[in-house]
């Protein structure tokens, strides 16, 4: 063996398949990690933006039996209920619009609940339209995961 062979080997094939993996599997591992923790964010984001939004009305768990029904006289929804109501299937394009409130989407009888896309402009996270469609879509996802089943 060469003395420039001992200071700089060229390592085996194996040993650069080994190693390529090791680095594969640390960047997907890394990659979901990050992923999990925006993720988590967002989730948390979305129980802030309901707790401020949408618990004075629906109820901090989402029953419909908030504390401003009574001053309102509006009496809204159970929203834990959206899938069961709709065959099993939660209608999460509807309610991203209900929330947004910028269309009027109603099906019968005078539109109560007000529309969040001008509220949800602005956060500590950011603000703009990307800012408020983000937490819409943030909050479209977290009444997906209160849904009870049939289950239930």
């Amino acid at each position: 063996m060469k003395y420039s062979d001992r200071i700089n080997p060229v390592p085996s094939t194996p040993y650069k398949l080994l190693v390529a993996l090791s680095i594969l599997v640390l960047g997907f591992a890394g990659g979901a990690s990050a992923d999990s923790t925006l993720s988590a964010q967002k989730q948390t984001g979305a129980q802030r933006d309901f707790q401020k939004y949408c618990a004075n009305c629906h109820g901090e768990e989402g029953r419909g039996d908030g504390p401003y029904t009574e001053m309102y006289g509006a009496y809204p929804i159970d929203i834990r209920l959206l899938s069961l109501n709709n065959d099993g299937k939660y209608p999460a394009a509807y309610v991203r619009k209900l929330i947004d409130g910028r269309e009027d989407i109603r099906l019968h009888g005078k539109r109560t609940m007000p529309g969040w896309f001008g509220e949800l402009w602005s956060s500590p996270e950011g603000a703009g339209a990307r800012q408020a469609t983000d937490r819409i879509n943030a909050l479209t996802d977290y009444l997906e995961k209160i849904q009870i089943s049939a289950d239930d």
